[in-house]
């Protein structure tokens, strides 16, 4: 079909099979092995990257493996790793390299490095490029997958399309999360703020029968609340690097990689965030401050 098909510009015939994946301590996971022929290669439909960045090509023998696999099986890049296929033949096999990958595991291994473990090298699927006279490759997918013979067809627009809906709610978790936050950050630094005006009316009724000003009495309690949300800040950055990192290791699951990206601009909207708190709970409370009677404050409580 696809070798005759005038909307495929290219193909790769590959070995797609499910495998068994087996750590030194007998935990297992079910991951997906891809064969690719010897003289083939790869970079053009899927790009395999080292954990350091590095582009990566398929050559020689040992499997390259998925960094989530990986991180869940806790085995290292060099480690040696058992694979069982569909006809419960088990092989041991060195991990040559740890590749990215977000979605899903995947095992992937040359035709001779498959045939040192399994035997002969049986091309059961294709990885195929759309030509540009095709507009709608799901489309193509789904007609393909209709096809006798053919057991299923996968368009990578549909799986993006499909990953990008299913993240969407949780994308508004996050947002509704951040809300939430940043209007607890504005409560308990008013909440401070007015409980420690209240406290103190009697001390600040005195400063302003001594002959402070308003903008003195303001900068007298204000300098308060700023320090303290710097020292919280200062706090805050480290704390919530710690916290996001152990949020993702106890969310780590076999399917999914969280691949946690903090930048310096992100701890700079924080910081700015919290401050622009901070200075809007002085804008009001300095309307507190200036009600303030020195003589009901000074009053005899008897």
């Amino acid at each position: 079909y696809v070798a005759e098909d005038e909307e495929i510009s290219d193909f790769l015939n590959v070995q797609i099979e499910n495998v068994k994946l087996i750590n030194s301590a007998g935990r297992e996971e079910k991951v997906q092995m891809i064969v690719v022929p010897d003289e083939a290669s790869l970079d053009s439909y899927i790009k395999l990257y080292a954990l350091n960045g590095r582009a990566v090509e398929l050559s020689g023998g040992g499997i390259y493996m998925t960094q989530n696999a990986a991180n869940v099986m806790s085995f290292e890049k060099n480690d040696t790793v058992a694979l069982q296929n569909m006809d419960l033949e088990r092989r041991e096999a060195s991990v040559r390299e740890l590749v990215k990958n977000y979605l899903g595991n995947n095992v992937y291994l040359t035709q001779s490095a498959y045939e040192e473990m399994f035997g002969a090298f049986a091309p059961n699927g294709i990885l195929a490029h759309l030509d540009e006279t095709c507009d709608d490759s799901g489309a193509y997918a789904k007609s393909l997958a209709q096809r006798d013979g053919v057991i299923s067809s996968v368009s990578t627009a549909n799986l993006r399309a499909e990953f990008s809906s299913a993240f969407a709610l949780i994308h508004m978790v996050v947002y509704i999360v951040i809300v939430m936050a940043a209007g607890l950050a504005f409560a308990v630094l008013f909440t401070l703020s007015a409980t420690n005006i209240s406290e103190r009316n009697r001390e600040l009724a005195t400063i302003k029968v001594l002959g402070f000003f308003d903008r003195e009495v303001h900068l007298y309690v204000n300098k308060e609340t700023m320090i303290l949300t710097g020292i919280g800040i200062l706090l805050g950055i480290p704390l919530g690097f710690l916290f996001a990192q152990s949020l993702v290791y106890v969310l780590n699951m076999p399917s999914i990689y969280l691949a946690v990206s903090l930048h310096g601009s992100s701890y700079v909207i924080a910081a700015a965030l919290s401050l622009g708190f901070a200075l809007t709970v002085n804008l009001i409370t300095n309307r507190v401050l200036d009600g303030i009677d020195p003589v009901e404050a000074l009053k005899s409580i008897e």
